[in-house]
Protein backbone atom coordinates (compact mmCIF):
# COMPACT_ATOMS: atom_id res chain seq x y z
CA UNK A 1 0.00 0.00 0.00
CA UNK A 2 1.34 3.45 -0.87
CA UNK A 3 2.35 5.85 1.85
CA UNK A 4 -0.18 8.52 0.88
CA UNK A 5 -3.00 5.95 0.99
CA UNK A 6 -2.01 4.89 4.50
CA UNK A 7 -1.88 8.51 5.63
CA UNK A 8 -5.26 9.17 4.04
CA UNK A 9 -6.72 6.18 5.90
CA UNK A 10 -5.19 7.38 9.18
CA UNK A 11 -6.57 10.90 8.69
CA UNK A 12 -9.97 9.46 7.84
CA UNK A 13 -10.03 7.77 11.25
CA UNK A 14 -8.76 10.87 13.10
CA UNK A 15 -11.12 13.37 11.45
CA UNK A 16 -13.82 12.77 14.05
CA UNK A 17 -11.64 14.51 16.67
CA UNK A 18 -11.96 11.62 19.13
CA UNK A 19 -9.10 9.83 20.87
CA UNK A 20 -8.03 6.62 19.10
CA UNK A 21 -5.41 4.04 20.01
CA UNK A 22 -2.65 3.08 17.57
CA UNK A 23 -4.05 -0.44 17.53
CA UNK A 24 -7.54 0.81 16.62
CA UNK A 25 -6.17 2.98 13.79
CA UNK A 26 -3.97 0.13 12.53
CA UNK A 27 -6.95 -2.22 12.40
CA UNK A 28 -9.06 0.27 10.41
CA UNK A 29 -6.17 1.17 8.05
CA UNK A 30 -5.22 -2.52 7.71
CA UNK A 31 -1.55 -1.97 8.63
CA UNK A 32 0.56 -2.72 11.70
CA UNK A 33 0.74 -0.40 14.74
CA UNK A 34 4.37 0.52 14.05
CA UNK A 35 3.42 1.72 10.57
CA UNK A 36 0.67 3.88 12.08
CA UNK A 37 3.14 5.28 14.60
CA UNK A 38 5.61 6.26 11.83
CA UNK A 39 2.93 7.85 9.67
CA UNK A 40 1.44 9.78 12.56
CA UNK A 41 4.89 11.22 13.29
CA UNK A 42 5.09 12.36 9.67
CA UNK A 43 1.53 13.74 9.67
CA UNK A 44 2.16 15.68 12.87
CA UNK A 45 4.36 18.10 10.91
CA UNK A 46 1.40 19.19 8.80
CA UNK A 47 -1.56 18.60 11.08
CA UNK A 48 -2.28 19.43 14.70
CA UNK A 49 -2.12 15.86 16.03
CA UNK A 50 -2.00 15.24 19.77
CA UNK A 51 -0.42 12.01 21.01
CA UNK A 52 -0.19 10.96 24.64
CA UNK A 53 0.60 7.95 26.81
CA UNK A 54 -0.89 6.69 30.02
CA UNK A 55 -4.21 7.44 31.66
CA UNK A 56 -7.29 5.28 31.63
CA UNK A 57 -7.05 4.36 27.94
CA UNK A 58 -3.27 3.79 28.06
CA UNK A 59 -2.71 6.64 25.61
CA UNK A 60 -3.94 7.59 22.21
CA UNK A 61 -3.96 9.90 19.24
CA UNK A 62 -6.37 12.60 18.18
CA UNK A 63 -6.56 15.29 15.55
CA UNK A 64 -7.14 18.69 17.09
CA UNK A 65 -9.46 20.54 14.79
CA UNK A 66 -8.52 24.04 13.72
CA UNK A 67 -8.86 26.56 16.47
CA UNK A 68 -10.99 29.59 15.90
CA UNK A 69 -11.11 32.90 17.71
CA UNK A 70 -14.43 34.36 18.75
CA UNK A 71 -14.45 38.16 18.66
CA UNK A 72 -18.20 38.61 19.03
CA UNK A 73 -17.93 39.86 22.61
CA UNK A 74 -15.33 42.50 21.75
CA UNK A 75 -16.44 46.11 21.35
CA UNK A 76 -15.51 48.09 18.24
CA UNK A 77 -12.91 50.12 20.17
CA UNK A 78 -11.31 46.95 21.55
CA UNK A 79 -11.05 45.51 18.06
CA UNK A 80 -9.46 48.73 16.82
CA UNK A 81 -6.88 48.56 19.63
CA UNK A 82 -5.98 44.99 18.62
CA UNK A 83 -5.71 46.01 14.96
CA UNK A 84 -3.49 48.99 15.83
CA UNK A 85 -1.22 46.82 17.99
CA UNK A 86 -0.86 44.18 15.26
CA UNK A 87 -0.13 46.80 12.59
CA UNK A 88 2.72 48.17 14.72
CA UNK A 89 4.59 44.86 14.61
CA UNK A 90 7.94 45.14 12.86
CA UNK A 91 7.53 41.92 10.90
CA UNK A 92 4.04 41.36 9.56
CA UNK A 93 3.69 37.88 8.13
CA UNK A 94 1.09 37.06 5.50
CA UNK A 95 -0.99 35.27 8.14
CA UNK A 96 -1.05 38.33 10.41
CA UNK A 97 -2.01 40.57 7.47
CA UNK A 98 -4.90 38.23 6.63
CA UNK A 99 -5.95 38.17 10.30
CA UNK A 100 -5.94 42.00 10.41
CA UNK A 101 -7.98 42.17 7.21
CA UNK A 102 -10.55 39.72 8.60
CA UNK A 103 -10.72 41.59 11.90
CA UNK A 104 -11.25 44.89 10.04
CA UNK A 105 -14.17 43.36 8.14
CA UNK A 106 -15.75 42.08 11.36
CA UNK A 107 -15.23 45.49 13.01
CA UNK A 108 -16.90 47.26 10.08
CA UNK A 109 -19.86 44.87 10.24
CA UNK A 110 -20.20 45.51 13.96
CA UNK A 111 -20.08 49.29 13.37
CA UNK A 112 -22.89 49.01 10.82
CA UNK A 113 -24.94 46.89 13.23
CA UNK A 114 -24.42 49.45 15.99
CA UNK A 115 -25.47 52.29 13.66
CA UNK A 116 -28.64 50.48 12.60
CA UNK A 117 -29.52 49.78 16.26
CA UNK A 118 -29.11 53.45 17.13
CA UNK A 119 -31.30 54.53 14.19
CA UNK A 120 -34.10 52.25 15.43
CA UNK A 121 -34.09 53.93 18.84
Amino acid sequence: MKSRNIQADILDVLLDGKVHTYREIAKKAEVCSKTVYRHIQALAYRFNIDTFRGGIDKGGVRLIKERQINVEKLEVLEMQEIINALQKLKQLSVNIKVFIKNLLQIKEQKELENESRQKRK
